[in-house]
């Protein structure tokens, strides 16, 4: 049996497209409240179409963050994570169940690639983290440009003068740099930040760290994003992990000056979040400050971020990962 259509996989034209029903805005499909208005379940029932898709199965808080756990209509479950700044609220949101690229710092890869999300799950988890988000980032579950057309679609759902009326500014793409989906979005009319999870100079390193990514040489991953950068004047930020006896070298951190140097990028250098059963190190306060004044004298922006999430299981995947092997799940109240 086919699952309903969903109410926020309509794009605003779709959405003009229906039969006359029960008046309604395409604004109000995007209600924020658990208990949706009378007039939009009125809505949804004459046209057949399920309002929501997303049901709350967990939530954990922690410092500045909560972490949400939800299920999807086939059984699946995606996470997402808010997390609080002195100027608003960032939504962390997740493009696919489970992951491709098997990245070996991450859980979510563990499981592999389940499905794509539909452009109303990726906007649902949005609406359901409330009206004070500001900012969004791709930074969940899954790769965004191995659904590249769903997660589009999204981005132009959100940005939609009638609907949520996103600016684009203010959504970020996280992605492993796959060098056809970074040709591809450098020619869309979209004003998105770029973010690349980079993590290695050398195939080598990177092919045993990203596995899903062997087939993607470095070069063609940096020298897409910065062809993008140019085109829309604007920063790419290349995310980098340091793992201690990895990726740490002295030979790296030369790798990167050369990379970067005079380039429209900036580097943000992370710890690794611990994840269970996962034996990496966490880099050292010396070696991460070597890293970063170097990098700096070099005259590469470089920003060091740390995790947020580590009371509340935040490293990418772990919550969904639980849940995926049948480990009991407390109900959000």
């Amino acid at each position: 049996m086919q699952p309903k259509p969903f109410a926020l996989d309509l794009s605003s034209a779709a959405f003009d497209a229906l039969e006359p029903g029960p008046r309604l805005s395409y604004r109000e499909l995007f209600s924020p409240h658990e208990d949706l208005p009378r007039p939009l379940r009125r809505w949804a029932a004459a046209h057949g179409i399920a309002p929501r898709a997303l049901t709350r199965r967990d939530r954990q808080l922690g410092g500045t963050s909560e972490k949400h756990l939800f299920g999807l209509r086939d059984g699946y479950a995606v996470e997402s994570v808010l997390i609080r700044r002195r100027d608003g609220f960032t939504a962390c949101i997740s493009s696919q169940v489970g992951c491709a690229f098997a990245c070996q710092f991450c859980a979510s890869g563990q499981a592999g690639l389940k499905r794509n999300l539909s452009p109303g799950e990726i906007v649902e988890q949005v609406v359901r983290l409330g009206p004070k988000v500001n900012r969004i980032v791709f930074m969940g579950i899954g790769e965004p440009l191995n659904n590249y057309d769903n997660v589009l679609a999204a981005i132009r759902i959100l940005r939609d003068r009638r609907g949520l009326d996103w600016a684009t500014t203010g959504i970020t793409l996280s992605t492993i740099g796959i060098p056809k989906g970074l040709k591809a979005l450098r020619e869309e009319h979209l004003g998105v930040n770029l973010t690349i999870s980079l993590h290695a100079t050398t195939d080598e390193t990177r092919g045993r760290l990203i596995p899903g990514a062997k087939k993607h040489a470095i070069a063609d991953v940096v020298g897409s994003a910065l062809s993008w950068a140019r085109r829309h004047n604007r920063i790419v930020t290349f995310v980098y992990l340091l793992l201690p006896g990895i990726n740490d070298s002295d030979a790296d951190l030369h790798r990167l000056i050369g990379m970067f140097r005079n380039e429209p990028a900036r580097l943000n250098l992370m710890r690794w979040n611990e994840v269970d059963g996962l034996g990496f190190g966490r880099i050292s306060d010396f070696r991460l400050m070597q890293f970063r004044g170097h990098l700096e004298r070099a005259g590469i922006p470089v920003v060091v971020r740390d995790t947020q999430g580590n009371r509340i299981d935040a490293a990418c995947g772990q919550l969904w990962l639980r849940d995926l092997q049948g480990q009991a799940v407390a109900r959000a109240a």
